[in-house]
């Protein structure tokens, strides 16, 4: 069997043996953790859903922000018009409801005399 680790020297200590021993475990140990955590598809997934949840909610976060701005934007602009365009503004609804009320109603006088 090949290794990618040199084998200790034939006049190696038995200390230097057991130390080559020990690291040898410790690399073992590492890959069957890493194959373990790959053939864990239970575990993946849940990571994976982990993921999506967090960046779903850092989207959310980030649009709930925007939409705040847009938000503070119009009402700034709003709070910021002069109240003669506002006066114009309310001035042409209610001149547009006016019209719409004679229209329903000559509308009813004419299909009441049909």
């Amino acid at each position: 069997m090949s290794s990618t680790t040199p084998e200790p020297p034939p006049d190696a200590t038995p200390e230097e043996i057991e130390a080559d021993i020990e690291a040898a475990r410790e690399r073992l140990a590492s890959s069957v953790d890493a194959l373990t955590a790959k053939l864990d598809v239970k575990a993946q997934a849940k990571q994976k859903a982990q993921e999506t949840s967090a960046q779903a909610k850092q989207k959310a976060r980030e649009a709930s922000e925007r939409v705040g701005a847009g938000a503070q934007q119009a009402y700034e602009r709003v709070r910021t018009t002069s109240p003669a365009v506002l006066g114009a503004i309310a001035a042409g609804v209610v001149e547009l409801v006016v019209l719409l009320v004679i229209f329903v109603v000559l509308r009813r006088r004419s299909s009441h005399q049909s």
